[in-house]
């Protein structure tokens, strides 16, 4: 096994373990959040973390869904930085909107749904220069 397959491998094994931990937590929430508050928001909220590890078994198959698990991260952070603010916003203590984004991405959700998909992409990259360099001319 060379060191690249080994790298390759790591990744594709951090980001399953990742992609893992997300859907549990979005799976966590699904049994805890009020949806009377927000329904779009809190559906969104909870389906969207669900979905990261179903995207990631599909990248194995479809290579390109690779950047559909970042898409995914990036929604989930506006639809959280979007619930964090509603909440705050009805109790009084918000300071201003960029501060709830910035709280909200030093979540650790949202931290682990960046990394599944940063290790994903890192994974397919690692993948195609390999397959790339080991293809006969």
């Amino acid at each position: 096994m060379t060191v690249r397959r080994i790298l390759q491998l790591s990744l594709v094994f951090l980001a399953g373990l990742l992609s893992c931990a997300v859907m549990f937590f979005g799976i966590y929430s699904a049994m805890a959040v009020d949806v009377h508050f927000n329904p779009l928001l809190s559906i969104l909220y909870c389906a969207l973390p669900i979905l990261s590890l179903p995207v990631f078994l599909l990248t194995f198959v479809f290579r390109k869904l690779a950047a559909l698990q970042a898409i995914l991260a990036f929604a989930y952070l506006a639809v959280y930085s979007a619930l964090n603010w509603r909440t705050c916003s009805s109790l009084g203590d918000c300071g201003s909107v960029a501060d709830t984004f910035l709280l909200t991405c030093r979540t650790h959700s949202v931290l682990a749904f960046f990394a599944a998909a940063i290790f994903s992409i890192a994974a397919l990259v690692a993948d195609k220069q390999t397959s790339f360099r080991i293809s006969p001319k």
